[in-house]
């Protein structure tokens, strides 16, 4: 059969059809790794960036004339409000002008903002700066899940999606071990672990020139000719290292161009309003607890008379568990239906966050933050490919977009809330809070639709 099967094959169907189903036909991931590995160093410096502030903030407070639950907590929302506009202004143009160029600003401006709270000398300065570094993160978060989705062939799809998001991980999981030995060493320790991931993203930056546009984003916006100069290298590329390529499979969807879909469409359609209102209800559930996890536990734990340098041993070395959770998804991630695998990895979260509030001693308190982190990235690193099949090519950046940034701003109540909470029933009752979301994420994930091993075409 060999390249006579492909060559009829190819006589059957149009360019734009081929060029889709080519990208579906592999087994593996076809490209190089090395572009999944410069995806995942974005990631990894955005994931780093999201748990600094909460690590650092038991150090930086006194310097600044502020506690360290206040600087946390306001700073996460500040952050929050950057992950809101960022994500919609610069998914717009993720879906306008490409997939590769949202990719490099988002992290450019990223990196200005960390390295500019580096150098921040009051309160408001590191507010301000937090908030630009929040217009890239939350871009990219989306932008890259999108770019992963569209690269990765249907049956592998959630695998390697989730291995360049482990990368990412490993950022969040290694990012307070460093924070643990460099922040308490020297006065400005805390403004090199600012630097450290401000650098690291230019350095992302300068990479990622060179990683291809999507073709699939090329095809759905008419650049056929683009995309099937791309898939015909990648074609080449695997006769000179692997021989025959794989048969190309049936195409059950008719594939369209698409214009941008309009934000008032995606709210108001019945095409896409029931999918906007399901993903938007569980971001606003997952970020109203992850937040106040991610960027209070140091100075909750903290506030309630552990040690600065305990806490922080808490969320560093329990922080390993970032790492393994997000590989542990990489692994089951075509295993089984990726909805089910959510909902056991928030259940998990649940668990791990009411263990935190018991407080029985150092080491319980340890274990309890690693269940927390693993079942964290084990759940979101799903999530985030999840919720990029959801949408359909012409609102994939945009709907992840809208409904993951509107998303980020559950968290502007549910810090403060649970800093009351903590303030009227101490650690217990802030943790127990937080479980209660998580159990409730998990409820609301049960009425998702089952998109594991389908072709992103066939779920629009």
């Amino acid at each position: 059969m060999g390249d006579n099967y492909i060559n009829d094959k190819m006589a059957s169907m149009t360019d734009d059809q081929y060029v889709i189903a080519r990208l579906d036909s592999f087994n593996t991931w076809p490209w190089s790794l090395s572009l999944l590995v410069i995806i995942g160093i974005g990631y990894f410096f955005d994931l780093y960036d999201v748990l600094t502030l909460g690590v650092a903030a038991p150090y930086m407070g006194p310097q600044l004339g502020v506690s360290p639950v206040t600087l946390s907590s306001i700073g996460s929302m500040v952050v929050l409000v950057g992950y809101t506009v960022g994500a919609l202004l610069y998914a717009h143009i993720a879906d306008t002008v490409g997939r590769k160029v949202g990719l490099l600003i988002t992290l450019l401006t990223y990196s200005i903002g960390s390295i500019l709270t580096a150098a921040s000398t009051s309160v408001l300065e590191v507010y301000i700066w937090r908030f630009i570094t929040g217009l890239g993160i939350g871009a990219e978060l989306s932008i890259a899940a999108a770019y992963l989705s569209e690269m990765a062939p249907a049956p592998v799809r959630g695998r390697f999606q989730s291995l360049g998001t482990f990368i990412g991980f490993i950022g969040a999981g290694i990012g307070p071990l460093i924070g643990y030995f460099i922040i308490p060493a020297f006065p400005w320790g805390w403004r090199l672990f600012f630097v450290i991931g401000g650098l690291g993203a230019v350095t992302a930056v300068f990479f990622r020139r060179w990683v291809p546009e999507s073709p699939r984003w090329l095809v759905h916006k008419g650049r056929v000719a683009e995309a099937k100069r791309i898939v015909e290298g990648l074609e080449s590329r695997w006769r000179e290292l692997r021989g025959a390529l794989p048969q190309l499979p049936q195409l059950q969807a008719e594939v369209r161009r698409y214009e941008r879909v309009p934000v008032v469409e995606l709210l108001t359609s019945r095409k896409y309003a029931s999918r906007v209102l399901f993903v938007l209800l569980v971001y606003l559930l997952y970020y109203a607890f992850t937040y106040p996890f991610l960027g209070m536990t140091a100075s909750l734990l903290h506030a309630s008379g552990m040690t600065a340098i305990t806490s922080l041993y808490i969320v560093g070395f329990g922080g390993l568990g970032y790492a393994i959770g997000a590989f542990l998804t990489a692994v089951f991630a075509d295993l089984l239906e990726r909805k089910n695998l959510i909902i056991i990895g928030f259940v998990l979260q649940g668990i791990g966050l009411f263990l935190i509030g018991l407080k029985i001693s150092v080491a319980e308190v340890l274990g309890a933050y690693f269940l927390a982190a693993l079942a964290n990235t084990f759940l979101v690193t799903g999530l985030y490919v999840y919720m990029a099949e959801v949408f359909p090519a012409g609102a994939r950046s945009m709907g992840g977009a809208l409904t993951n940034g509107l998303g980020h701003l559950s968290p502007e109540i549910s810090i403060p809330v649970t800093v009351a909470v903590f303030a009227s029933y101490a650690l217990f009752g802030a943790f127990t809070f937080l479980a209660v979301l998580a159990f409730a994420t998990a409820a609301i994930m049960t009425l998702g639709m089952r998109t594991t091993r389908r072709i992103l075409e066939t779920l629009e």
